[in-house]
């Protein structure tokens, strides 16, 4: 079996839990023997690697993504007609990627993003045998629709064509593949109402915990961070309309104890608002994007880990800060239900457009330690239960019967 892993949506982040996902799946899939190659964008994850296809940024669809006019509904339109549809600025022509793709000859190809859906419908067309797959990592099953930008291409759910009527779009979209993965048991049932061809597979994780003394001891002294600090921290992108770290920030700022620290780690279009808007709280530090080592430690000397999205699949960062036995509270539309013990929700969540309810709950963390040590015992039972042996062999089984 050869399989080919395509994420044309890393054109727009080097970091993230999606292109984490399709790292595990090269390496683990791999080593269970089975032919594994990848299309896509040099991220943090996946270099020029001698088994894939690594295409040039150009880095105009970037600049373009950051204008307000990219908001407008009209932009947006002609922008899947003239950019999308015709798959400009991929790095290589379509028809480069083309012979390359032919000459490997997959027999699955497995979508990452939307923005594959243009050049693997072209795949199709042009008389490639393969079988398709999506991983939904809530781009296209979520309906909150309000939250989109043109980086999900929400007026064609990445068919080029701009359409008012999303629902048929969704079906349309979701019917193309021969298998939809969905990573809960929400965006499932979503999933279930387009097409029969769905399947739940969550996210795991692989977590080495390690204490590295001299990497806490640089990032505390780098950021300011005294060893009796109470640490908040939120990893991930920074992109208002999904991650919401504004809500973060705000609740933050309405707590006042000043051995409180809020480390935000990673970048993306909102940094500099989110900076703006934390400028007059010293307490608030942005790290950065940091590497597997600098997260670890990170992680390590954190005592609380918050994740404000508006919507997620099913967040690494949760089960990385799971496995460090962090506490860990969400957002009620971060929350998935199938981190659920016995059905009982045994993690705190907050309305995500209501920073005073999130302060409420950070200070009501912070004051409690029987609270912190009950929080970490079930970070720890959720790293038990979602690993990356689980997922890969789930995988690696759906993966043989579409063959």
């Amino acid at each position: 079996m050869k399989v080919l892993l395509v994420d044309m949506g890393s054109k727009h982040n080097m970091t993230g839990g999606q292109s984490r996902v399709v790292r595990m799946l090269y390496d683990g899939l791999r080593k269970r023997k089975i032919q594994t190659y990848y299309l896509g964008y040099e991220t943090l994850y996946m270099d020029n690697r001698k088994k894939g296809i690594v295409l040039g940024r150009t880095g105009k669809a970037l600049a373009a993504r950051k204008s307000r006019l990219s908001e407008v509904n009209l932009v947006r339109a002609a922008y899947n007609l003239a950019y999308v549809s015709r798959m400009k600025g991929l790095g290589t022509h379509r028809n480069e990627i083309l012979d390359r793709v032919g000459k490997i000859a997959p027999d699955i190809i497995i979508s990452n993003a939307i923005a594959d859906f243009p050049l693997i419908s072209y795949f199709r067309k042009k008389g490639l045998p393969f079988k398709a797959v999506y991983i939904d990592h809530g781009s296209a099953s979520t309906t909150a629709r309000k939250y989109f930008s043109k980086e999900g291409i929400p007026l064609s759910m990445g068919t080029g064509m701009p359409s008012a009527n999303l629902s048929r779009k969704r079906k349309h979209f979701f019917s193309f593949f021969d298998m939809n993965v969905a990573l809960n048991d929400s965006h499932f049932h979503e999933i279930s109402k387009l097409t029969g061809k769905v399947s739940i597979i969550s996210n795991g994780a692989n977590v080495k915990v390690y204490r590295d003394s001299v990497t806490e001891n640089k990032i505390r002294e780098e950021y300011g961070i005294k060893k009796n600090d109470f640490v908040v921290v939120y990893i991930g992108r920074l992109f208002e309309r999904q991650k919401n770290v504004s809500v973060l920030i705000k609740a933050f700022k309405e707590t006042r104890e000043e051995d409180m620290k809020l480390l935000i780690i990673g970048d993306g279009p909102s940094m500099e608002m989110y900076k703006e808007l934390a400028y007059d709280d010293t307490r608030i530090v942005f790290a950065g994007v940091m590497k597997d080592k600098e997260l670890n430690s990170a992680y390590n000397i954190a005592n609380l880990f918050v994740l404000p999205s508006n919507w997620e699949g099913f967040a690494l960062t949760v089960l990385e800060a799971a496995a460090h036995s962090l506490p860990v509270i969400l957002s009620k539309s971060a929350y998935v239900s199938d981190l659920n013990e016995d059905g009982k929700k045994t993690i705190p969540s907050f309305d995500e457009k209501n920073p005073y309810e999130l302060a409420e709950l950070i200070e009501k963390i912070y004051s409690s330690k029987e609270m912190q040590a009950e929080l970490r015992k079930e970070s720890l039972r959720i790293s038990k239960r979602f690993t990356e042996k689980r997922m890969l062999d789930k995988y690696a089984r759906m993966l043989d019967k579409l063959q």
